[in-house]
């Protein structure tokens, strides 16, 4: 692993925690930091790039943040643990696969088009065309 990714992976490590925490105490940061630093590894291992993983990552978090607010809000206070938490996860997981998608298909998109522009950038020199004279 690259130092870049051992610094992701506590990144992701930091992350997880305070997620876990915020949102089911110490068994969820616990729970948290277990999924942020196998996410961190498995980016690691698989060369993910980190413009793929990092907006996928924010996306996730902020689904999860929205979904356990709006059932907050719906909810007395304290009463609605167990639902706060399944709400988190679930819209965490949609924005992680919307998010995902979004950002492969941006991502595979500059890739062709990049690829397109060094293929035209032939070393070829252009003839002049005589009727522009």
């Amino acid at each position: 692993m690259k130092p870049a990714d051992v610094l992701f992976t506590i990144g992701t490590l930091a992350v997880g925690v305070w997620s876990g925490e915020a949102l089911a105490g110490v068994i969820g940061a616990v729970v948290g930091g277990l999924l942020g630093t196998l996410i961190g590894l498995a980016v690691g291992m698989f060369g993910i790039r980190f413009g793929v993983a990092v907006p996928v990552l924010i996306g996730t978090l902020a689904g999860g943040v929205l979904g356990r607010g709006i059932v907050h809000t719906l909810c007395l206070p304290g009463s609605c643990r167990g639902a706060e938490v399944t709400a988190a996860l679930v819209t965490g997981l949609g924005a992680l696969i919307g998010v995902g998608l979004v950002v492969a298909l941006v991502t595979r998109s500059f890739d062709e088009f990049r690829e397109s522009r060094r293929l035209d950038s032939d070393p070829r020199p252009q003839t002049p065309d005589p009727r522009l004279d």
